[in-house]
């Protein structure tokens, strides 16, 4: 086990010097993000419930949503075209789901 994270982590490592992206830092923001991203979501479905002003939840809601993303767009150089897409197609996916999810908590 301890030979499979030493790869993945000499894997990712090697990456972000290709690509100029701090792994540790792009895994924080994860996880961070996380946390302030259900709040935004309980915040969201309060303030809709309440009939009061959802456009700054919902603004604050997709940037956490997208901050990872964001770091490695806006700090990452010589990244493959292919990545993009396929940050935009997770987020697209991801995006999809959690839509559903907060639309089943309004009506619920």
């Amino acid at each position: 086990m301890l030979e499979i994270w030493k790869f993945i982590e000499r894997y990712y490592t090697i990456l972000g010097r290709l690509y100029h992206v701090n792994p540790v830092i792009f895994l924080g923001i994860h996880v961070a993000a996380t946390p302030v991203f259900i709040y935004c979501i309980t915040w969201f479905v309060s303030n809709h419930r309440r009939k009061k002003n959802i456009v700054f939840p919902l603004v604050i809601m997709t940037l956490v949503f997208n901050a990872a993303n964001i770091y490695l767009v806006v700090f990452g150089r010589n990244i493959p075209w292919h990545i993009y897409a396929i940050l935009l197609a997770t987020t697209l996916v991801s995006g999809y789901f959690s839509y559903r999810k907060i639309k089943n908590k309004i009506q619920s």
